[in-house]
């Protein structure tokens, strides 16, 4: 990862500083076709899409609705919203980022030499619109005349998630097409910060989204099963195809080494540590997971009796009694840490340069989990627990395509690895539960992709509350959820309630209704459906 902060920088400085954020499809990085070349925006586009606003973006929603982080000062624990924190990602994208995609396809128009950068920004544009339509479901995507079109400076309708959805696995297909001939192409020389201009890796990045967009479909239909046969046979096929951005820590950000170490504003959860300890009441292994080392530290106070320093942080408790509970386990630093502190650390990272610390999007293992799904399912052929046991191997050797242990020691050895996957309980009697393995460890092999792995939870409902792998947080009446049921969507931004909402979709009319715990087409009950934290998942199949 090659250090870019001058560019970045003087790029940020184009922008116009009296935009006003709140209105849509308004531009607010002030570049033109002529102001700057397709490889500054898009460096600008990829970065900015990963960072900006991390903490409010997706700390504070995603990373604690996936049961991955817990909130160290009691926002966001009875599942409440912030439409402050929330409605940012909204806003930035269909101001910024939706900007900076159309200005590199007018720059590049008509210019065989860009096809593979034009498809390179597509897939990002295809990454970020996930993370929209993931957390809202329906939004302006299509013009009256059924054309991708949100971001040219218009007011669109609201459009289906399942038609956005169909369009982009389409985009995504002729991305692939790009990417066939690399010929002659231009490159993005020092700003490809995904791939480095390596059009194979973009190419197979293209496959993989291909894959789990397809999968989405599984619980609805299966028209997109042949696309996803196709998308498989050349997709991430190796440890090294990490799908990652390096964090530069020598530019301002709010990522984890901001909210966990200067701020101790976010911590580990309690369910996902005491899956990497092996005691999780509803998966128990009774073996330390090896990923655990490069994941984590222990604290540092000491913990109380039938306490341990490798404990997750509390999530569940109320805020008249979480203090006490802290108090009672020895304080907040008698907790696990993110392991930030030792160069072999997964979240290292030094202010004098890049380390460690990304932003993770997609990998090999996540490839193999949804071959092992897709086995399962009769989509490919193939051992579903084969390949579930090569995914999660996957996931130890990824780890190693950048971490480096002190002394030249493995990663994660072979050994190890093997030693963890004979110790999982049973694969399962039937399919529901063997894809109940599949889905529990494929959560653990996302983090810290918190955007995907609650994504994955609501829609197979998978790891689950019923059996106890995770645990349901104290909902209160003012939670944008009934007490009892799962959180499975963002509400959308107030500013659609006052400039845009006779678009909305008529579900979502009532802003104060219960909205959040509706879910989207792909979710296990459906669009709109309602989902129990105590009833078991059932009727995959």
């Amino acid at each position: 990862m090659k250090k870019f902060i001058i560019p970045v920088l003087a790029l940020l400085a184009l922008a116009s500083c009296t935009a006003k954020f709140d209105e849509m499809n308004k531009p607010t990085t002030g570049l033109t076709a002529e102001s700057a070349q397709p490889m500054y925006i898009f460096g600008r586009t990829l970065y900015n899409g990963s960072s900006n606003d991390h903490q409010r973006n997706f700390n504070l929603n995603d990373d604690m609705y996936a049961h991955y982080f817990a909130d160290g000062l009691g926002w966001t624990d009875y599942w409440r919203y912030n439409a402050g924190w929330g409605d940012i990602f909204w806003r930035d994208f269909y101001t910024d980022r939706l900007q900076e995609y159309w200005l590199i396809n007018e720059i590049t128009e008509g210019q065989d030499m860009y096809s593979c950068v034009r498809a390179c920004n597509d897939i990002w544009n295809v990454v970020l619109w996930l993370r929209v339509i993931d957390r809202h479901g329906d939004a302006p995507y299509f013009d009256a005349e059924g054309n991708f079109a949100a971001g040219k400076g218009t007011t669109l309708p609201y459009s289906n998630v399942e038609e956005i959805y169909a369009d982009l696995i389409k985009r995504l297909k002729n991305d692939v097409a790009l990417l066939g001939n690399t010929s002659g192409q231009v490159d993005f020389g020092a700003y490809d910060f995904l791939f480095q201009n390596n059009w194979n890796q973009w190419k197979k990045f293209a496959n993989t989204l291909i894959m789990r967009l397809s999968m989405r479909f599984a619980n609805v239909w299966d028209n997109f099963k042949q696309d996803f046969i196709t998308a498989s046979a050349a997709c991430f096929d190796s440890p090294s195809d990490y799908a990652r951005i390096s964090c530069d820590t020598g530019v301002w950000g709010d990522y984890y080494d901001r909210t966990f170490n200067d701020w101790s504003n976010t911590f580990t959860n309690c369910d996902f540590m005491d899956m990497m300890n092996g005691t999780n009441i509803g998966y128990m292994t009774g073996v330390v997971d090896p990923r655990r080392a490069f994941f984590f530290l222990p604290g540092t106070e000491a913990a109380t009796a039938g306490n341990s320093n490798w404990d997750g942080y509390p999530f569940d408790y109320t805020t008249d009694n979480k203090a006490k509970t802290i108090k009672d386990h020895g304080g907040e630093k008698s907790y696990a840490r993110l392991n930030m502190y030792e160069k072999d650390g997964f979240f290292h990272y030094s202010k004098a340069g890049n380390e460690n610390l990304s932003w993770c999007y997609s990998s090999y293992s996540e490839a193999l989990f949804l071959k092992a799904e897709a086995a399962l399912r009769g989509w490919i052929s193939g051992n579903a627990e084969d390949l579930f046991k090569q995914a999660i191997k996957a996931s130890m050797d990824e780890i190693s395509t950048f971490v480096t242990r002190s002394g030249g020691k493995a990663t994660i050895s072979d050994a190890d690895a093997n030693a963890y996957i004979a110790a999982l309980p049973p694969f399962g009697a039937n399919k529901e539960m063997q894809l109940r393995s599949i889905m529990i460890q494929k959560w653990v092999a996302l983090y810290p992709n918190s955007v995907e792995a609650w994504a994955e939870q609501r829609r197979t409902g998978y790891p689950d509350y019923a059996s106890g792998v995770l645990t349901y947080p104290q909902v209160s009446a003012s939670s944008g959820v009934s007490v009892g049921n799962i959180i499975q969507r963002i509400p959308y931004p107030q500013n659609e309630y006052n400039t845009n909402a006779v678009n909305i979709p008529a579900d979502a009319k009532d802003y104060n209704a219960k909205n959040m715990e509706k879910g989207i087409f792909w979710s296990l009950k459906g669009e709109n459906g309602v989902q129990k934290a105590a009833e078991a998942p059932v009727n995959h199949f």
